[in-house]
């Protein structure tokens, strides 16, 4: 029996694990049940399928969606792995192919749908077999209080059950709050499984909120920087109207774009999906319908059109930039329609679902809830503190730092801050005066218009034209006086009662702040110019991929690398394979940097392992060694 970290090197060419997958394999190779909460990137999937091989015999995958089976499938074949995956995509033969393939046992992992199990043959079938471990990724699908809950998850606690021997179950997924957490083990039936969550941070990505007056403009101008314009980026928009739009937008500027989302038949969908999976399409413009199961690791940007009603479904949609471990940025554009139209998704959930939006990850929540998740979604694009640790905060998790570096707010400079203090005083008194007059609250509207001194009937009646606070901003414009506003209430000086109708009331950093001498910074949000734009990427270059904040990451040799990429891509091509599962961007980056002339010096490369190494170096080492011939050194 070969150990752990044989496997490793020997099938996915590393030589060392990330944090908590040694400890996961562990438990699972001692017999017990598992939980792993992993960001994405973090390597999830070899938690499960490095106990597979050292075991040997079958394990069995639960995986929602045929894109996310087919990528592993493959991604284990290129390795030399025995897998395969049935799905409702393939016909009848090779279907049975692949049965009668298991009982020989000639397949390591067995990748199915969770509606699978809905079907009374193939129950019988998998009652029959010898399955060492039992997997379910994307565990959070069980749980109504997750994000992309599936019915057919809740009969899967009874499945390992049908089994002659109960076989270890391990569960497995990238978001989950405590809550989430919880339910997973109970609808799973978890036996005193070991629960491990390693962390949601994830270093290599660069956040950041914008607040463009014209997003397309935004978005056309940031595309075609020169470091995103040869580099693969996804577009979330909130509905398939908005996805139309921004991908004519996106073409008729000489962008490659395609589409995707639920109003567009299978094949359409299929083929824009393969288009941008296998680079043949640099951006893709999709609903939340896109993404889960898309194991794409060289996606370098993720930009947000529209702002997502909850912190969960964001940091998921985002975090399918960068999986190969190297920097990617994700972008939020963010207006206030954006949350009118969340709201309109909370209080009309089958006329959104019908018509405009692909996901009910929001609704999976009771009402109350999904507001309360949206307030902490409207925080997050409205402070100033920072963004990396508000998303960690949101998961019940400490930031190491108050100042990470590497996000928008953090990285922010001098001039591009306003000093707020005297307008942040005025909103806080008026937020007094009127309470004080009327013995209740009022939501930010009423509050804005009262400060701008409005003589709307509902002000003149309950006398709120008589406060010392009224007209006390009446030289702002509507949108600036909301905008502090927002503010106020992200960085906790306010706070917003939940539900259909929210009021505005005092925290108790309100006072202090008040009677104190304390400043309030505030980050502009006027629309740059293109060269403001150049210039401030120019400045974002102190982040770096697997490294702490601040440390600057050098790119090395981009001739050779982009001539490898284009070998990749060749021989992607030949395999019928997206060409990250030759090689990801960052085994090309270490070839590059290291420039191996002999097969172990290759090997020696993270991602590169014995078969990958049998099947591709002597291709590779020759780019390798006629470029350095050349004088490319």
């Amino acid at each position: 029996m070969k150990s752990p970290i044989d496997v490793l090197k020997d099938f996915f060419g590393y030589s060392s694990f990330r944090k908590g997958q040694d400890i996961l394999i562990e438990h699972i190779l001692n017999g017990r049940d598992v939980l792993g909460v992993m960001p994405t990137g973090a390597g999830k999937s070899l938690c499960y399928q490095v106990p597979a091989l050292v075991l040997g015999g079958l394990s069995v995958v639960v995986s929602p969606l045929i894109s996310l089976m087919k990528d592993q499938v493959d991604a284990l074949r290129q390795s030399g792995v025995s897998a395969s995956a049935l799905h409702s995509s393939m016909d009848w033969d090779e279907a049975r192919s692949i049965y009668s393939d298991v009982r020989r046992g000639e397949v390591s992992l067995l990748y199915v749908a969770p509606e699978r199990f809905d079907n009374a043959s193939f129950r019988e079938f998998f009652a029959s077999l010898d399955v060492k471990i039992f997997v379910i990724d994307e565990a959070h699908c069980v749980s109504q209080w997750g994000h992309d809950f599936r019915p057919s998850y809740l009969a899967l606690a009874d499945v390992a059950a049908l089994l002659p021997k109960r076989p270890v179950v391990a569960a497995f997924t990238a978001t989950a709050t405590a809550d989430v957490r919880d339910d997973i083990a109970l609808r799973l039936n978890l036996k005193n499984p070991f629960i491990l969550t390693t962390g949601f941070d994830r270093e290599n990505l660069f956040f950041r909120v914008e607040h463009p007056r014209n997003k397309t403009d935004f978005l056309l101008r940031y595309v075609n920087t020169e470091k995103n314009s040869l580099s693969s980026g996804i577009v979330y928009c909130s509905t398939r109207r908005a996805v139309e739009e921004v991908c004519d937008r996106l073409r008729d500027a000489g962008i490659s774009a395609v589409r995707y989302h639920a109003g567009l038949s299978d094949e359409d969908r299929e083929r824009n999906q393969e288009a941008f999976i296998y680079d043949r399409a640099a951006v893709m413009v999709a609903t939340n319908a896109f993404g889960m199961g898309i194991d794409k690791s060289n996606v370098r940007y993720v930009v947000h059109y529209n702002m997502p009603g909850n912190i969960d479904s964001y940091y998921q949609e985002a975090g399918r930039g960068g999986r190969d471990g190297l920097p990617a940025e994700c972008v939020l554009l963010f207006a206030p329609k954006d949350v009118m139209t969340a709201r309109y998704f909370i209080d009309n959930v089958q006329d959104a679902q019908n018509n405009e939006t692909d996901s009910d990850s929001v609704y999976a929540d009771t009402k109350l809830n999904a507001y309360r998740k949206l307030q902490y979604m409207i925080d997050y694009c409205n402070t100033g503190r920072c963004l990396r640790g508000s998303i960690l905060n949101y998961f019940g998790e400490s930031p190491t730092a108050q100042n990470c570096a590497s996000c928008g707010n953090c990285a922010s400079s001098e001039a591009e801050l306003s000093d707020v203090t005297t307008e942040a005083k005025k909103i806080l008194s008026c937020v007094y005066r009127m309470e004080e007059r009327t013995g209740q609250n009022f939501g930010t509207a009423l509050l804005n218009d009262v400060l701008r001194g409005s003589q709307k009937e509902r002000i003149k009646m309950l006398e709120l034209d008589k406060i010392s606070t009224w007209g006390l901003m009446k030289e702002h414009r509507k949108p600036a006086v909301k905008e502090i506003i927002d503010f106020l209430i992200a960085d906790g000086y306010l706070e917003v009662t939940v539900g259909e109708y929210p009021v505005v009331r005092f925290t108790g950093h309100a006072r202090p702040f008040l009677r104190g001498q304390e400043k309030l910074f505030m980050r502009k949000h006027e629309p740059r110019q293109q060269e403001s734009d150049e210039a401030r990427e120019a400045k974002k270059t102190n982040w770096a991929a697997g490294k702490k904040y601040g440390e600057r990451y050098e790119e090395k040799n981009s001739e050779l690398f982009e001539q490898l990429r284009a070998l990749r891509r060749a021989l992607a091509d030949a395999a019928k394979v997206p060409p990250y599962i030759i090689f990801s961007d960052a085994t090309l980056r270490g070839m590059c940097a290291s420039l191996p002339e002999t097969h172990a010096e290759f090997l020696a490369i993270p991602g590169v392992g014995q078969i990958k190494l049998e099947k591709y170096g002597e291709d590779f080492l020759r780019v390798i060694r006629e470029w350095t011939e050349d004088g490319g050194r």
